[in-house]
């Protein structure tokens, strides 16, 4: 499975405040990413989950686990998720794709 972005997800980095604007027109409304779920949400562009979970923990470490950093992922993606910022896309696994 992957994230990628919401159809149209419009994006104001505010990187002097650690935050980011993200406006959502299909269902417009604005939302202030703190830099944990920005973090998240430059990461998910389309990639498989497993690159994601990656990533995010190469950037996130020595400041988490792996455990925690893999359980703050898996929060901030439900919640982007539910917020309208960022779609479940279908996508071949890591072993089909090397396998291609």
């Amino acid at each position: 499975m992957r994230h990628s972005h919401a159809p149209g997800l419009r994006l104001r980095p505010l990187p002097e405040l650690g935050a980011c604007l993200a406006y959502t027109p299909a269902a417009p409304q604005l939302h202030q990413l703190n830099a944990t779920a920005w973090l998240i949400l430059e990461l998910a562009d389309g990639r498989d989950d497993a690159a994601l979970a990656e990533a995010f923990a190469l950037r996130t470490a020595p400041a988490l686990s792996a455990e925690a950093s893999r359980q703050t992922l898996d929060e901030g993606l439900a919640g982007l998720c539910a917020s309208g910022l960022l779609q479940r896309v279908p996508g071949p696994s890591a072993d089909e794709e090397s396998s291609a």
